[in-house]
């Protein structure tokens, strides 16, 4: 008889847009710890992949005994409330996991965010974000503002899990000291230091170098982002493709950017102050990188945004 497949223990659950990548691939270097090949599974989000069955699920992970941990990372673990039930299901699954929660700066991670769904198709969505930032903020505050509000994120699977069965971190003391940051990690998982050695210094999903939103109306760029532009793209000639994508997307104007990200941060600076004080009382401890105002929005554009997933 078979034995039965081995469940992972090890759930890196966000926050999207925060350094999720890079400690996915930091983590996998460890001998003792297996990540997913395929990052962000997300099978415990209903609107994605659990219906393909947990036996595909579990396929994703070697049964090799000498991993103490079998981990994967799916920031959509932590979007509510987009995905409901999440916390539950994951604990179901396996009540033992333990859990890592990397946050950013909450107004960094929401324009990174925001050039992330400009530059690439959500799941779920019809077309990419086509609206200005201020609109999109606006308009749609449970896709951005939610996903920064992290002690609303972590205070189900505090409940579920306990305290202990969750380690964070931020995306800022991760870049600025990788090693360090795992060993932290390690050390809480009762696991020997590892070095990272030729990993340190790689970057991960940064942003584009052409920085660029949707053109005019955003007609070409829901175009090009439809269902029925996937299927005759195989057939549409590369010249009238280049053509098309040209049209569909425009450089940002550095003084209109500026402007934006000025009214933006006066718009929510209030609410995510209380978001961080609500944070810093569930998880007992301040976040003095955060502390100092990031400015880095503020400047001119250039094309390197940074972006890390």
């Amino acid at each position: 008889m078979n034995s039965p497949l081995r469940k992972p223990n090890l759930f890196v659950i966000g926050a999207m847009k925060s350094g999720t990548t890079s400690l996915h691939e930091y983590l996998d270097t460890h001998p003792q710890i297996a990540m997913s090949k395929q990052k962000e599974p997300a099978f415990f989000a209903e609107e994605f992949t659990l219906r393909r069955g947990e036996n595909w699920y579990l396929s994703l992970f070697p049964q090799d005994t000498r991993y103490r941990y079998l981990g994967e990372s799916s920031t959509q673990y932590t979007r509510l409330p987009l995905f409901q039930g999440v916390p539950q299901r994951l604990h179901q699954f396996n009540p033992d996991a333990r859990l890592i929660y990397i946050m950013r700066n909450p107004f960094d991670r929401l324009v990174s965010h925001y050039w992330h769904a400009v530059q690439v198709r959500p799941i779920l969505t019809e077309h990419g974000e086509h609206r200005s930032l201020l609109n999109a903020i606006r308009n749609s505050p449970e896709v951005y503002l939610a996903t920064s509000n992290y002690a609303v994120q972590l205070a189900p699977y505090i409940r579920l899990f306990g305290r202990d069965s969750l380690y964070t971190l931020t995306f800022e003391s991760l870049i600025a000291n990788p090693q360090r940051e795992l060993d932290g990690i390690y050390n809480w998982l009762d696991l020997p230091s590892h070095s990272l050695a030729g990993q340190i210094g790689r970057v991960h999903n940064p942003t584009p170098r052409d920085t660029t939103s949707a053109a005019g109306a955003g007609i070409l760029y829901r175009i090009r982002f439809s269902n029925t532009w996937d299927r005759i793209a195989p057939y549409v000639p590369n010249k009238f493709k280049q053509w098309a994508k040209h049209r569909a997307y425009r450089a940002p104007n550095p003084e209109q950017w500026q402007q934006e990200i000025a009214q933006l941060r006066a718009e929510i600076s209030g609410l995510q102050s209380k978001q961080l004080d609500a944070l810093s009382r569930l998880l007992g401890k301040e976040f003095p990188e955060w502390q100092a105002e990031s400015s880095k929005h503020d400047q001119p554009l250039d094309g390197t945004l940074n972006n890390s997933d």
